[in-house]
């Protein structure tokens, strides 16, 4: 806190109106005249925020060595949402005393924010070397993850991703495409064991089971006969019953559609689709929006209607949110909406990094999604406000495309660190603190040279 001069006023002046009106004159007329005098804390309380800024800045300027006036300059900066303005002060007061591990963990903070990781990983590091750094070890490794056990599932030369468990938790769904093209397999957590659940010459890809685990949606491009690459081809959304072994169209477009996601009671999919943008424009370049139907594939309703891109849909544990990622700020951002697609609000976000795909916890305590903060895509989780966010991998992989386990204890997802795309589940229940120095380490090497 800034050190006001002291003045000797006794109470009763101090509450004299007339006193404090002149005072409140006297402080305006230093400020108009560009003077510098130390304020007492009872002028100093009666300025607007604004002024209190204006007389710091001025006051910084003729005593650049007072650091608490440097100190309550950028924490007015800060009370009025100008970050730019604080940083540079913050910068000048750790030039001239870099030994403060509270405030260089307040400015990591800071440029997390404003989207340099980079800057953010030094000013972390200069928290933990300092004298007392040690206290924020836990703070600094929830920006640097990587405390909980991962297990690799699969190891095949061919790429296996977007697993979903099944609703006993005992077994994922996933695509391979071990076979030259996106088939969907079973696998067994316990031994191992695969089975082929949709195996043809087309593209299956991005499967979902029904929360009693009968039926699968999942996309296929098998009705896009057009001699192009798979890439290229728009997709369908199917429903495959189990009992049956019954295939059923849902959307029947002539668009891309894709994403498909149940519900918690099985009666309404979320899916993404761009075909409400009618622009003649490649097919790359189209708007994608989200999309609601009952399960069956009856009444489509759009839920956004953006020129942005939206995806990334699912529900929270009482079906009356929809959580989603969007560009419409600029860089993917998760967002939140109700169910018929109002009230849409954005609910985590930074300017320079994407967080893409969110995924809602089986109690709706948690959202786990993945996001470039780093440079690379890594696994992430915060509270189901937006809140403590929390980097749950590191490696310069890009890990992507998580979701949890029916209990909540697991977080599956893929990522190609070893070359090609693998699966990974991420153990919420077994902890690993990292030490003051791992972190030291880690931070070392997420700088780089």
């Amino acid at each position: 806190m800034f050190i006001f001069a002291d003045k000797n006023i006794g109470g009763d002046q101090m509450n004299n109106s007339f006193l404090r009106v002149m005072s409140l004159l006297l402080v305006v007329f230093i400020l108009n005249c560009g003077g510098t005098k130390k304020l007492t804390q009872e002028e100093y309380n009666q300025l607007s925020p604004q002024e209190r800024v204006t007389y710091l800045e001025k006051y910084v300027k003729k005593n650049s060595n007072d650091l608490d006036a440097k100190k309550s300059l950028y924490k007015e900066y800060l009370a009025l949402n100008m970050p730019e303005k604080a940083i540079p002060v913050m910068e000048s007061v750790l030039q001239q005393d870099p030994y403060q591990p509270d405030l260089q963990f307040q400015y990591g903070e800071l440029l997390i924010s404003q989207g340099d990781t980079k800057g953010a990983y030094r000013a972390f590091r200069e928290t933990l070397r300092a004298p007392g750094g040690s206290a924020y070890t836990d703070q600094v490794g929830r920006y640097l993850g990587g405390k909980f056990a991962i297990q690799q599932v699969t190891s095949s030369p061919a790429d296996e991703t977007f697993p979903v468990f099944s609703p006993d938790g005992n077994k994922i769904i996933y695509q391979t495409n071990e076979n030259g093209n996106w088939d969907i397999i079973e696998r067994n957590l316990a031994s191992g064991e695969t089975r082929f659940l949709v195996n043809t010459p087309a593209a299956e890809e991005l499967p979902c089971l029904s929360p009693d685990g009968k039926k699968m949606a999942f996309t296929t491009n098998a009705d896009d006969r057009r001699p192009i690459d798979d890439k290229f081809k728009v997709r369908e959304i199917y429903l495959l019953d189990f009992d049956t072994n019954i295939l059923k169209n849902l959307t029947e477009s002539v668009a891309d559609d894709w994403l498909p996601r149940f519900n918690h009671k099985g009666d309404l999919i979320t899916f993404v689709s761009e075909r409400s943008d009618l622009r003649s424009v490649p097919y790359t370049e189209k708007y994608s929006d989200i999309f609601r139907m009952e399960s069956d594939g009856d009444f489509h309703l759009q839920l956004t209607d953006d020129e942005t891109n939206d995806g990334g849909a699912c529900f929270n544990i009482t079906d009356d949110r929809i959580y989603f990622h969007s560009n419409k700020n600029g860089s993917y951002d998760i967002f939140v909406m109700k169910t018929d697609g109002t009230l849409p609000m954005t609910l985590l976000g930074y300017p320079e990094s994407n967080e893409v795909n969110p995924f809602v916890s089986p109690d709706s305590q948690y959202l786990t999604f993945f996001g470039d903060q780093s440079g690379s895509f890594d696994i992430y989780r915060a509270r189901i406000d937006g809140s403590e966010v929390e980097r749950l991998t590191i490696n310069p992989a890009n890990n992507t495309n998580p979701i949890y386990s029916p209990d909540g204890n697991f977080i599956a997802y893929h990522s190609d660190q070893n070359g090609n795309y693998d699966i990974f589940i991420l153990n919420l229940q077994v902890v690993s603190e990292p030490t003051t120095q791992e972190l030291i380490m880690r931070l070392e090497q997420l700088i780089g040279p």
